[in-house]
């Protein structure tokens, strides 16, 4: 069997949610511990992102609201091990999930395809923002009413009948 430190290591992806009134200071101080384990067991922190505060499909220990954070890595299953170890003696950490990724994780392939879904989705989330601005442009001529018209008109008729006849009131 070959070693797997000589290769490509395996790829990991671990996605924590902290408490929600953590401290950034306390979330910094999480994440360089969580490096130094990866690092500390040959491994690669290929990625880590603060995912911001969002609400629980359910409560978690009598909390509503988390911290995500997201971590892309590489090592063998000791780097697992004793991630997952850091994570449960950590008070602030509600729940984590780790995936193997691959058993032969390449970094630059990881790289590569992560920028073009970043592109492609910035290209969608531009083509829907200029559908949104054709839409809103054509509804500012039509201002909701169809072919009903122009309501000023009706309004300005209304007026000048008004001014004719008087106020219409039911005070007797």
């Amino acid at each position: 069997m070959a070693n797997p430190i000589q290769g490509k290591l395996p790829g990991y992806e671990t996605t924590i949610i902290t408490r929600a009134e953590m401290t950034d200071e306390n979330l910094k101080t999480l994440n360089e511990r969580l490096k130094a384990v990866v690092t500390n067991y040959t491994g690669e922190l290929v990625l880590s992102e603060d995912w911001g505060k969002k609400k629980l499909a359910y409560t978690i220990q009598k909390e509503s609201r988390g911290q995500y954070t997201y971590m892309v890595y590489t090592g063998t299953g000791d780097v697992v091990h004793e991630l997952e170890r850091n994570l449960r003696l950590h008070e602030h950490v509600l729940r984590f999930l780790t995936v193997n990724l691959d058993k032969e994780f390449d970094i630059e392939q990881f790289q590569k395809r992560r920028t073009e879904i970043q592109a492609a989705s910035k290209r969608r989330e531009e083509e829907r923002e200029a559908r949104r601005e054709e839409r809103n442009a054509e509804r500012r001529g039509y201002d909701d009413r169809g072919d009903r018209g122009d309501y000023r008109k009706h309004e300005a008729a209304t007026e000048s009948f008004e001014d004719m006849t008087g106020p219409m009131a039911d005070e007797e």
